[in-house]
């Protein structure tokens, strides 16, 4: 009696300040990622940010960037990883061999 008095007040509560009902936010909640995800999505993207940067092909980049949101978060370490040693290797890297590269790859 109790429950079903306190769903119906909720229900009315929501009806007259024309929120959403209460399952629908938890719902929307639930789908919202945690926040170790949402720090590894941030490393991604500064890792991202920096290698777009010194690296002639920032489309590729933007479609990495693009990529993240639907990858799972096992995969999002792995790819963390692999973007920090290419952000060394590219800091670490002479501009005279990075020109070189990007002129093969223009012809």
């Amino acid at each position: 009696m109790v429950m079903s008095r306190g769903k119906g007040l909720l229900s009315e509560l929501e009806r007259k300040l024309g929120l959403p009902p209460l399952s629908q936010v938890a719902e929307g909640l639930q789908k919202f990622p945690d926040m170790p995800r949402l720090r590894l999505i941030k490393s991604i993207l500064e890792t991202c940010e920096r290698l777009s940067l010194t690296s002639p092909e920032l489309e590729k980049v933007v479609a990495l960037v693009n990529l993240i949101a639907d990858t799972p978060t096992e995969k999002l370490v792995k790819l963390e990883k692999v973007l920090k040693q290419a952000n060394k290797l590219v800091a670490k890297a002479p501009n005279d061999l990075l020109e070189f590269l990007s002129s093969l790859k223009e012809e």
